[in-house]
């Protein structure tokens, strides 16, 4: 009897190695497919376009309103205008046809729809000589020249900026 305790006690020892072995086995299977699998999604060689240089471009033509004032340079123009009007559309290919010009101001533009612009849109008499951002509302398409930060040109209407602009 005692013997027989002893070749169930290997049979249990060697079918829980076994066991054992078996789980490790499957585990590093596991583990080499997926390194496989992740080496292969993130292996790069097999694309040419992924090992170029992506240049990225700082959009500063269109700025928020409240920013008017702290443009770099000493003189600007900013236009302020409802970019989603189609009616205002001229003022879009004008400002593009003058940023083309060799001998030009900085010109930026101040898109009035934008959420963050909406507080400065009134339909009341506007101040046409502001000395800062805060006293600055636009009423309608609008054209300021900036010089050292301050307001020296005030042009209100899309007929008068399309002629400024030309």
């Amino acid at each position: 009897m005692a013997k027989r305790m002893q070749t169930e006690n290997e049979f249990d020892q060697n079918v829980k190695l076994k066991n054992i072995i078996i789980v490790i086995l499957v585990v590093l299977i596991f583990l080499g497919i997926f390194y496989l699998i992740t080496v292969k999604m993130t292996d790069k060689s097999d694309n040419n376009d992924a090992n170029e240089e992506i240049e990225t471009e700082i959009q500063s033509e269109e700025i928020l309103v409240g920013s008017s004032f702290n443009r770099a340079g000493k003189e600007y123009l900013v236009v302020y205008y409802d970019k989603t009007n189609s009616d205002l559309s001229s003022i879009t290919s004008k400002v593009s046809d003058y940023r083309n010009k060799s001998d030009r101001l900085p010109l930026y533009e101040a898109d009035m729809s934008n959420i963050f612009n909406k507080e400065y849109v009134t339909d009341e008499e506007v101040n046409k000589e502001p000395k800062d951002v805060t006293e600055l509302m636009i009423n309608g398409p609008t054209l300021i020249k900036f010089s050292n930060d301050k307001v020296s040109e005030y042009i209100q209407g899309t007929d008068n900026i399309l002629n400024y602009l030309a």
